[in-house]
C-alpha cells in the first residue's frame, strides 16, 4: 500500500438502490479524489475535472482553454507517443472524451478492468508533464477549426454565438470558446510558437492540484483503486510561478490578465457577487427588446430570457425547484395548457439556461404554431399573467392567505416527493458516463452531496424557500427580460427582406447586426410601450383560466415488491433471465419476466400490435401488400396527434415517473409504458383504451383540427428544411438508406402526402386500423409485477383491442419488418450530391461495406459460417477506428469526424406468398441481420473524391498490416471485445429493451412455426462473443478480403459536397479514370437512385418468392420509408433532443 498521506472527507450520501461504495480523499498535493467501487462494472472508468473553461481565455486567443483540452491527449514525458492512449484503449475495449465549458474542463475514459492500470497510468501522465510539442499543436489547431466549422451549420450553436454578441462584451460569458485557425494561428510559422507558449502558460496557470478533482469507478477495491490513483495523482504539481508583470513573457501576461475574468467556481469557494452578463444597460436601457434570428431550420421558436442571481449558494433552497416546476407545467391551469388550447403553441419548457456561480438566467422556450407566430404578443402576456398570478400569490400568503399557503406547501411537498423517490429508487448509470458528471458535481457540490444535491433530501413541505421564490418572481417582468423570436417568417418581419447591413453608426442598438465569429445575421428592434403596457397589468383572477396545478394522483406511495421479489432482494450479479412465454392463443403471446436483478418497485410494458396496415396497403388484384407513403404518412401523423392530444392529461403522469410512447414500426405500432409499478398496469391500459376508443363518442375524441393543424404544421416545416439546415453527414446517410432500405419516392412525395391529410382522412384512417385490422399481438411485461398481474394486465389489452375490432370481417396479415437491399457480388455504387445547406463549408465521405453472408442471429438461427463472419465482422471494425482515426485525423488533419462503426440492418421476408393467404391466415416471417462497415469522414480540407482516395489508401495500408497481426495483438482485441460484449446491463429498461426487440424481430418466425420458444435467441450476443474469442487470424484475413478490398465486395461511397470544395463534373471525369477496371457505377440524382434499386433484390438468408409486403427503414427514421433513412427521428418527435458527436 502506497505510503501518501491523505485526509478523509465527507462521506458522499447516497440512494437506496445504489450498490457502490464511495472514498472520498484529499491528497496532500491538493488533488480531491473519489475512489468507487462498482462491482457489477465489468469497466473502470476515470475522469478528470479541471476547474477552468472559456472564460479564462485571453481575448487574443479564443479557444485557448479547448485548444490545452485537446492538446492534453497528445503525449507526456512518460509516454511520448501521441497515439499511445488512444491505441491501448482501442486494443482493451476503451474509448475516451473530453469536454470544455465556460467554467470546466472534463476529460474521461473507460476500459475493460483488467487494464485499467496502465490506462490511468497513461491518463494521469496528461496531467503531470504533458508534451504540448510544436509539430503537435501545429497540427491539431485543425481539429479545433474543424470542429468549429462543423458546429457553423448548427442553429443551436448560431443562437449561441448571438447570445454572447449580446452580452456584456466585458463579460467573461461573451467569449468565444471553441476557437479556430484565426484565433490560435498555430499552423502560422511566425505565430506558431507563440501559441504553444501561451498553452503552456495556461496549464502552468491552471492545471494545478487544487483544481482538479479525480474520479475512478470499477469493480475493484477500494484498496485497490486507492493505489493505482493515489500514488500517479499525488505528482502533479503547482509549477506556476507568481512573477511580477515586467518578468512575464506577452503570452503569461495574457494569460495572466485574462484569469482574473474567471471566478472561482469550486465547492468551498465563498459566494461572488452578482454579474449577469446580460443586463439592460448593455443595450442602453432599452429593455425588453425584441432579438429576432433567422434559423437554417424550419423553426418557429419563442425564448423568453430573464437574468436572475445564482443559486449556488442556496442548494436545495434553489427557487428554480419551484420556479421552472410551475411556468414549465403543463397541467390544467397551466400556462401550456391555456395556450395550447388556443393553438397557439405546441410546447414549453422553462428553468435556468446560465447556472452559474456570478449569474443565472432564465429561460422559458415555447414552440409556436402558425397561428402562435401572428399572435406571439398574446402569447408573451400570458407568461407575464401567470407570473403575476405567481406574485399575487405571494402577496396572499404574506398577507397569511391560509389557501394559497396550504397550496404552496401542497405543490412544495410533491416536488419533495418525486424528487427523493427518483433519488432512492434509481439503479446506477454505467461508469463511463457516471464519472465525468459525477467528477464535476463533486468539484461544485462538495463530496457529502454531490450526488443528492438536488434531491430535496432534508427538504419538508414547511421548508419552502419562500422568500427566494418571492424575490426571484419579482424580477421576472418585462422590464428585465429580452425577448427572442426565431423563426423565417419574423425574420421577413424584422428586415423587410432587406439583408444587407446599413452603414449606421455602430453604437446604434437596434438594427441588423452581424455576430463576429459566425458572420450570423441577426436583428435588435424595440418593443411598443403599449405592449409593455399591455403585459404589465394586473392579473386578474375572473377572466383567466391560469391557476396553480391540482394534486398530482401518479406519485407513488406504495413501493412495496411483489412476494417473489420480496423474498430474494437484489442480486445485480445474476444474469439477465430471458422472460418466460405464459401465454399463446389467437390474439397473441403474453412474455413475462420477474426482475429478480434490481428488486425496484418498477415496471416496464411493450405492447407490439403487429399489422401491415400501419404503413402498407392491400393490392386487391394481387392480394398483396404494398408500401403506401400515404398511409405510412397517416399513421404518424396519428400517433404524434394523439400525443400532442394527451399531452395535458398525462404530465401528472410523466413528473411522477410514468413514462409512455406510441410509435410506428416496420412491424406495426408499438406501446411502451414504464415507471413505477403501482399506478403503471391502469396507467398502461388507460392509454391503450384511449387510442382504441371510437371517436365518434364525446369522451374518445383526441382527433381534433386544432391538434392535426399543429402536428401538419410541423412535419411540413421538417420536412421542407431538411435539405437546406443539415451536416453534410447526414445527407450521406439518407442517400445511402434511399438506396438500400427505403421504399419513398422522395421528399416530395411525402410533403404531398402530408399535405393531402385532413381530419376527415384521418379519422378514416383511425378506425380502419382499430376496427378492420386484424393485429398479432405481443405483450412483454417485466419487473415489479407478477405473473397474476401480468396476465391482468394482458387480458386488459384483449379487452380493449378486441372490443374494437370487426374480428369476423378483417383483411389477412401478413408480419411485416423492415427491409434491406442487397447489393450484387463485387458491385460498386458511388452516390454525389451537393448540399443544398448554404452554410455547410464541410465534404463528407459515407463508405459502407455489407457484408455479402447474413449475419448471425442465433445458433438455432444461423450457420456457423454467419457466426464466423458476424464475428470477424464486430472485429474488424473493432481493430480499425483507432489507427484510422490516427492516420486521417491526428496525422493528416482531414477533419474532426472521422470515425470507423459496425452496422446492422434487418431485413424481414414473409415464408408464405401472400397471394395464397385467406382472411383468417397470418404469413410468417424471417429476418435476416446484416453486417455492415462503415466509414465517416466529415472534411473541408479536401474534396469529397481526394478523401475517398485518402480512405482506400488506409485501407490497403492496414488490409498489409493485418496480414501479418501478430497473435498477441489481434488476442487483446477479441478478447476485449468480447468482455464488452458480454457486459451486463444495469437498467430494466435497458435489459426489457433488448428482450423485446429480439420478440419483434423473432417471435414469428420462431414461436409461429412450432409454438416452442426455447429456441428464441436469447443469448445469441453471448453466443457471438465467445465465437470471437475464438478467432483466428486467417478468419480476419478473409473476411476482410471477401468484404473491404477483394473483387466480391460491395461497397456503397456516398460523397456530399460542401461549399469549400462544390461538385464539379470534372471530380466524375476524374474518378471514371482512376475506376476503369472496377464494376462502379456513379448516380447522381434521387431518380437514378430509384432506378438502380428497382434492380437490387431483398436482402435474405433463403431463396423466396414474394411480393412487396415489407418495408422500410433499418434505422431511427420517423417517418419508416416516405423519406429515407437520413431523416432523424427528432424531426418529428414532440420535444427534440440532439445527437452530440464523439470527440477524441
Amino acid at each position: 500500500m502506497h505510503d501518501i498521506e491523505t485526509s478523509s472527507l465527507p462521506a458522499v450520501i447516497k440512494g437506496k438502490a445504489d450498490w457502490r461504495e464511495y472514498r472520498p480523499l484529499r491528497l496532500p498535493n491538493g488533488v480531491t479524489c473519489v475512489l468507487v467501487q462498482d462491482k457489477e462494472s465489468k469497466t473502470t472508468a476515470c475522469s478528470v475535472s479541471v476547474a477552468v473553461g472559456a472564460s479564462a481565455d485571453p481575448r487574443e486567443l479564443s479557444g485557448l482553454a479547448h485548444f490545452c483540452e485537446h492538446m492534453c491527449f497528445l503525449g507526456s514525458e512518460a509516454y511520448p507517443k501521441e497515439n499511445e492512449f488512444k491505441s491501448y484503449l482501442s486494443s482493451h475495449g476503451g474509448r475516451s472524451n473530453a469536454s470544455t465549458s465556460m467554467s470546466q474542463t472534463c476529460y474521461k475514459f473507460d476500459v475493460l478492468a483488467d487494464h485499467a492500470e496502465k490506462v490511468i497510468d497513461i491518463f494521469a501522465n496528461f496531467f503531470i508533464a504533458p508534451l504540448f510539442t510544436q509539430s503537435g499543436t501545429s497540427r491539431e489547431v485543425n481539429a479545433v477549426d474543424s470542429e468549429n466549422s462543423k458546429n457553423e451549420s448548427n442553429d443551436g450553436r448560431r443562437r449561441l454565438q448571438i447570445l454572447k454578441a449580446l452580452a456584456d462584451p466585458n463579460h467573461h460569458y461573451s467569449k468565444f470558446s471553441t476557437g479556430n485557425s484565426k484565433t490560435l494561428p498555430a499552423v502560422d510559422e511566425d505565430k506558431a510558437g507563440f501559441v504553444r507558449e501561451a498553452l503552456l502558460a495556461f496549464h502552468k496557470k491552471h492545471y494545478t492540484p487544487e483544481n482538479m478533482t479525480v474520479v475512478v469507478v470499477g469493480p475493484q477495491s477500494l484498496d485497490t483503486l486507492e493505489e493505482w490513483i493515489v500514488p500517479r495523482f499525488a505528482r502533479v504539481r503547482n509549477n506556476f510561478e507568481e512573477k511580477s508583470q515586467e518578468k512575464m513573457s506577452k503570452a503569461e501576461k495574457l494569460v495572466d490578465v485574462a484569469a482574473k475574468d474567471l471566478p472561482k467556481d469550486s465547492f468551498g469557494c465563498p459566494p461572488v457577487p452578482y454579474n449577469p452578463a446580460f443586463k439592460a444597460e448593455v443595450q442602453k436601457n432599452q429593455w425588453p427588446v425584441i432579438l429576432t434570428t433567422k434559423p437554417l431550420q424550419s423553426l418557429r421558436k419563442l425564448y423568453l430570457y430573464f437574468p436572475l442571481p445564482s443559486t449556488r449558494e442556496y442548494g436545495d433552497q434553489s427557487p428554480y425547484g419551484l420556479l421552472g416546476h410551475l411556468i414549465g407545467h403543463e397541467g390544467k391551469g397551466s400556462i401550456f395548457s391555456d395556450l395550447q388550447n388556443k393553438e397557439l403553441i405546441t410546447s414549453l419548457s422553462a428553468g435556468p439556461r446560465l447556472a452559474d456561480i456570478d449569474q443565472s438566467l432564465m429561460q422559458i422556450n415555447i414552440s409556436l404554431t402558425e397561428k402562435g407566430e401572428q399572435q406571439w404578443q398574446e402569447v408573451v402576456s400570458t407568461v407575464f399573467q401567470y407570473c403575476k398570478m405567481l406574485q399575487r400569490t405571494c402577496e396572499n400568503v404574506k398577507n397569511g392567505d391560509e389557501k394559497d399557503i396550504s397550496e404552496l406547501h401542497r405543490i412544495w411537498d410533491e416536488i419533495i416527493t418525486v424528487r427523493k423517490l427518483n433519488f432512492d429508487q434509481n439503479s446506477p448509470s454505467n461508469a463511463y458516463s457516471f464519472a465525468p458528471n459525477f467528477a464535476n458535481s463533486v468539484r461544485k457540490n462538495g463530496t457529502e452531496k454531490c450526488l443528492s444535491i438536488g434531491s430535496l433530501l432534508e427538504e419538508t413541505k414547511e421548508s419552502l424557500p419562500f422568500d427566494l421564490f418571492s424575490q426571484f418572481l419579482s424580477q421576472m417582468t418585462p422590464e428585465n427580460c429580452f425577448i427572442e423570436r426565431c423563426s423565417k417568417k419574423a425574420w421577413e418581419e424584422a428586415t423587410g427582406g432587406n439583408e444587407e447591413i446599413p452603414d449606421t453608426n455602430p453604437d446604434d442598438i437596434f438594427g441588423l447586426k452581424v455576430e463576429q465569429w459566425y458572420g450570423v445575421k441577426y436583428h435588435l428592434s424595440p418593443i411598443e410601450k403599449s405592449v409593455v403596457k399591455l403585459w404589465n397589468e394586473n392579473f386578474n383572477p375572473g377572466s383567466t383560466y391560469l391557476r396553480l396545478p391540482d394534486k398530482n394522483e401518479f406519485i407513488a406511495r406504495d413501493l412495496s415488491l411483489c412476494d417473489d421479489l420480496a423474498k430474494n432482494g437484489p442480486r445485480i450479479s445474476h444474469e439477465m433471465k430471458p422472460p418466460n412465454l405464459i401465454n399463446i392463443d389467437g390474439f397473441g403471446r403474453l412474455w413475462h419476466r420477474l426482475d429478480d436483478r434490481y428488486c425496484l418497485p418498477k415496471s416496464s410494458v411493450s405492447i407490439l400490435l403487429r399489422t401491415p396496415s400501419t404503413n402498407n396497403i392491400l393490392d386487391q388484384k394481387s392480394n398483396k401488400w404494398i408500401y403506401d407513403t400515404d398511409t405510412a404518412m397517416h399513421t404518424s401523423i396519428l400517433l404524434n396527434v394523439f400525443s400532442d392530444a394527451l399531452a395535458q392529461e398525462t404530465y401528472d403522469a410523466e413528473i411522477a415517473g410514468l413514462h409512455w410512447n406510441l410509435s410506428n414500426t416496420p412491424s406495426g405500432l408499438i406501446l411502451r409504458c414504464s415507471g413505477y409499478s403501482e399506478h403503471l398496469p391502469k396507467f398502461t391500459l388507460h392509454i391503450l383504451s384511449l387510442f382504441f376508443a371510437d371517436q365518434k363518442t364525446i369522451d374518445g375524441v383526441f382527433l381534433e383540427e386544432k391538434y392535426l393543424s399543429a402536428i401538419k404544421d410541423r412535419f411540413l416545416r421538417s420536412f421542407s428544411s431538411y435539405f437546406e439546415s443539415k451536416r453534410a453527414d447526414t445527407y450521406a446517410s439518407y442517400y445511402t438508406g434511399f438506396l438500400l432500405s427505403s421504399e419513398s419516392k422522395g421528399m416530395h412525395d411525402t410533403i404531398r402526402a402530408t399535405e393531402s391529410i385532413d381530419l376527415s382522412s384521418l379519422r378514416r384512417h383511425h378506425h380502419n386500423l382499430i376496427s378492420n385490422c386484424k393485429f398479432e399481438v405481443d405483450c412483454l411485461v417485466g419487473g415489479n409485477i407478477s405473473k397474476a398481474d401480468a396476465e391482468k394486465l394482458f387480458d386488459g389489452v384483449k379487452n380493449i383491442v378486441e372490443g374494437t375490432s370487426r374480428m369476423d370481417d378483417v383483411t389477412p396479415n401478413v408480419i411485416t419488418g423492415p427491409i434491406e437491399r442487397k447489393l450484387k457480388e463485387g458491385e460498386e455504387v458511388h452516390l454525389h450530391f451537393q448540399s443544398q445547406n448554404t452554410e455547410e463549408q464541410n465534404g463528407c465521405v459515407l463508405m459502407s461495406f455489407q457484408s455479402s453472408t447474413p449475419a448471425f442471429k442465433g445458433r438455432h438461427l444461423s450457420t456457423n459460417e454467419s457466426l464466423v463472419r458476424s464475428a470477424a465482422v464486430r472485429t474488424i471494425c473493432h481493430m480499425i477506428r483507432e489507427p484510422m482515426f490516427n492516420q486521417l485525423r491526428t496525422k493528416e488533419q482531414l477533419g474532426y469526424i472521422v470515425s470507423a462503426y459496425y452496422d446492422n440492418s434487418l431485413s424481414c421476408t414473409s415464408n408464405k406468398d401472400q397471394s395464397s393467404l385467406d382472411e383468417t391466415s397470418t404469413a410468417l416471417s424471417s429476418t435476416t441481420p446484416i453486417d455492415s462497415l462503415v466509414i465517416n469522414v466529415l472534411s473541408k480540407k479536401v474534396p469529397p473524391p481526394v478523401l475517398t482516395q485518402r480512405i482506400d489508401e488506409f485501407l490497403n495500408t492496414f488490409g498489409d498490416k493485418l496480414k501479418y497481426l501478430p497473435e498477441e495483438e489481434m488476442k487483446s482485441h477479441t478478447d476485449a471485445l468480447s468482455k464488452k460484449m458480454k457486459k451486463p446491463k444495469q437498467k430494466l429498461g435497458d435489459e426489457m429493451h433488448v428482450q423485446q426487440t429480439k420478440i419483434r424481430n423473432y417471435a414469428p418466425e420462431i414461436i409461429g412455426s412450432n409454438g416452442a420458444s426455447g429456441k428464441m435467441p436469447w443469448d445469441s450476443g453471448k453466443e457471438l462473443a465467445d465465437a470471437i474469442e475464438g478467432l483466428n487470424r486467417a478468419d480476419l484475413v478473409k473476411t476482410w478480403n471477401d468484404m473491404v478490398v477483394g473483387k466480391r465486395r460491395t461497397r456503397i461511397v456516398s460523397h456530399v459536397y460542401g461549399n469549400t470544395f462544390p461538385f464539379k463534373d470534372t471530380y466524375l471525369s476524374d474518378f471514371e479514370a482512376r475506376n476503369k477496371r472496377r464494376n462502379v457505377q456513379v448516380l447522381t440524382s434521387l431518380d437514378s437512385i430509384k432506378d438502380k434499386r428497382n434492380t437490387l433484390a431483398q436482402y435474405s438468408d433463403r431463396i423466396q418468392t414474394c411480393g412487396r409486403s415489407n418495408l422500410l427503414n433499418r434505422r431511427n427514421v420517423a417517418v419508416l420509408g416516405a423519406i429515407g433513412t437520413g431523416l432523424a427521428f427528432f424531426l418529428l418527435s414532440k420535444r427534440n433532443t440532439s445527437v452530440g458527436d464523439k470527440k477524441k
